[in-house]
């Protein structure tokens, strides 16, 4: 399944899962609506058929781009980037690469006779050598035959998804397009030892009458077939010496034809029909026929295949998520981490964020009433993790612990992570609306991380295994979020440094913490540049309302989060960020009122310009330093 990730403009961080085929363009009746002015109406169309995605322009009048290349029909894969205008968004796709599922054991359904004499009575086609068959080489009545048997076999199979659905109609199929074969077989697997029986067919004989009729195959011909990849043909000859007690003459087979079903150089299986009527033996035109009919029975057979290995990859990957983060679950699945015992040394981001003033709140509120604000929260919040490709370690009650770049380095996971941050801080305040109207109290959250060397892996004992981060990265990344206020998301030096050139934050005051013994020195983010926009968190007032500047566009206006009751043209607007005196950033002209987005509650979204762009100089290159002192800003448990 795909999903596309908004990681620019008004709908930044939204996440839409990829369905079957749907608009995207400005206008609200598209399935993605984007609200762009430089996007058209009916902009583009993503079209997914359960495999693959495909971006289509719909004669848009800026176009649509994949990887900054403009494109008419184009093949989407996962990291990809899309851009409709000047908004982008990045291609996911959850399920990936696994080992091929087992097509099922060995059954009874029939058996194999091994006769050699078999092959020397046979002639065969070579699969890869066929040639389109011309006029010159087949009436026309001929061709049109094929023509039209390879068309209605296309379209019979087409609409078949299941593989066990499929083995049946293939079978029928075969004689529909032989009307004189009177026994068909379909087997899986790519050698003779591993050949698994699937289907039988007996002209006029019923399903629950099989096992009463001779149904044995020649393993002879099957063994040949599969080691030439080639079609083979059996057919009687006037050889006196042909004993009755042989294979096919026993079985009163006269003629037969054993087709390898092959995509690409890989071999699926065998399919054999077989007839009993020496006047209807099948001819090298019967060949040429059952090697283009059955090209498109391997290629039904195939998307069946990855159709299922999709299915079971993903009931794999969901049981060991719920144990394991999901990056890491990737990295498993597709065979790149080892999940046995054991842990290594490498680089990561280290990231806590815990609700403010849980303990207090918790005590006045039933325990269920508890797990379902928790649930609600984490809900929120997890989401804004895994955008960001965050991986999720644990829950400590009221705690989310996460990870980036771990097991492998990633160069931007200071700059991810606290992009999450940002967004989980805007997110809550959406949660809030909700939690206001519904008698509930507001939320509040601090979020803390650093960067730096980790001992990563699989640790516990052999029946319950976890997966984990170990170290002193740990350890400083906690102790920072502890000193975490409301609204705020504190990076260690370390973090900050790693970071630096795409962070506004304020350098908070050196403080000492639990167990270190110089004092930390923390900086409180309040934007991330991911391209050519801005991730904020900054909350300001107007008159005495709290809203928040969520995002900087690209062409240098703002997004703010604010009560629908409020309307921010011309109004005045001043910093309300706890790590700094309050400050005018002057009025906010209304550029656009935008569509409500789900993660903004009740709250209303507005684009709009300000006075001073630079937020008081919060968005400088110039980091700002505090003069308050954390006994000024002392974590409010209210």
């Amino acid at each position: 399944m795909f999903e596309l990730v908004f990681l620019s403009g008004p709908r930044a961080g939204a996440i839409i899962a990829v369905s079957g085929t749907q608009r995207a363009g400005r206008s609200p009746e598209c399935e993605i609506e984007i609200p762009d002015p430089n996007v058209s109406r009916h902009h583009g169309q993503f079209v997914y058929d359960g495999v693959s995605l495909h971006l289509v322009d719909q004669d848009s009048s800026n176009g649509c781009f994949v990887n900054d290349q403009r494109i008419e029909d184009e093949p989407l894969n996962h990291g990809d980037t899309v851009r409709f205008g000047e908004t982008r968004l990045r291609v996911q796709r959850r399920s990936r690469k696994t080992q091929t599922s087992d097509v099922g054991s060995r059954s009874s359904v029939f058996g194999f006779k091994d006769v050699d004499s078999d092959a020397d009575l046979s002639q065969s086609l070579s699969l890869s050598m066929l040639k389109p068959v011309t006029g010159r080489e087949q009436n026309a009545d001929g061709l049109e035959q094929r023509l039209n048997a390879i068309m209605w076999v296309a379209e019979q199979l087409a609409s078949i998804a299941k593989l066990d659905e499929l083995y049946g109609p293939v079978l029928d199929t075969l004689f529909e397009v032989f009307p004189h074969a009177e026994r068909s077989f379909l087997m899986l697997g790519n050698e003779y030892e591993n050949l698994t029986p699937k289907a039988m067919r007996i002209r006029g004989k019923s399903d629950a009458t099989l096992a009463a009729n001779h149904n044995a195959v020649s393993s002879t011909l099957c063994r040949q077939a599969l080691l030439r990849k080639d079609l083979i043909v059996y057919q009687e000859g006037a050889n006196t010496d042909f004993d009755q007690g042989m294979s096919i003459v026993s079985l009163n087979i006269r003629s037969a034809m054993v087709v390898p079903l092959i995509v690409k150089e890989e071999v699926l299986g065998l399919l054999v029909v077989d007839t009993s009527d020496r006047s209807r033996s099948f001819t090298e035109q019967d060949m040429e026929l059952a090697a283009a009919v059955c090209r498109q029975i391997a290629i039904a057979l195939k998307n069946a295949l990855l159709l299922e290995q999709m299915a079971e990859e993903t009931k794999t990957r969901n049981n060991l998520m719920r144990f394991l983060p999901k990056p890491v679950v990737d990295q498993a699945v597709s065979g790149a981490l080892d999940l046995r015992l054991g842990g290594s040394t490498c680089h990561g981001t280290i990231f806590y964020a815990d609700v403010v003033g849980f303990t207090r709140m918790s005590e006045q509120m039933s325990p269920e009433a508890v797990i379902g604000m928790m649930n609600g929260f984490f809900n929120r919040m997890v989401p804004c993790i895994e955008a960001m490709g965050g991986a999720i370690d644990k829950f400590m009650g009221d705690c989310i612990m996460a990870f980036w770049g771990v097991p492998f380095s990633q160069e931007d996971s200071c700059i991810r992570a606290a992009a999450a941050g940002l967004n989980m801080q805007n997110g809550l305040v959406g949660l809030n609306s909700l939690r206001v109207q519904d008698g509930e109290p507001e939320l509040g959250m601090g979020i803390g991380m650093d960067a730096g060397q980790v001992v990563a892996g699989n640790i516990g004992s052999e029946d319950r295994v976890e997966y984990t981060v170990l170290g002193n990265t740990v350890n400083t990344a906690q102790r920072i979020q502890s000193q975490a206020n409301r609204n705020q998301v504190l990076l260690g030096t370390t973090a900050f440094k790693e970071g630096a050139d795409s962070l506004f934050a304020v350098q908070m005051p050196p403080v000492q913490v639990k167990n270190k013994l110089e004092p930390v020195t923390t900086y409180s983010v309040r934007g991330v540049v991911l391209e050519s926009e801005a991730v904020l968190h900054v909350p300001v007032l107007i008159g005495d309302v709290v809203c928040v500047i969520s995002r900087r566009l690209s062409e240098g206006g703002f997004i703010l989060i604010h009560p629908s009751d409020v309307d921010p043209d011309g109004q005045e607007m001043t910093l309300n960020l706890r790590e700094l005196p309050p400050r005018s950033i002057g009025s906010a002209k209304v550029v656009e009122r935008m569509s409500a987005q789900e993660v903004d509650g009740l709250l209303a979204r507005t684009q709009i310009a300000i006075e001073d762009p630079s937020l008081g100089g919060l968005l400088s290159e110039t980091t700002l330093v505090t003069d308050l002192s954390w006994d000024e800003m002392m974590r409010s448990t209210s």
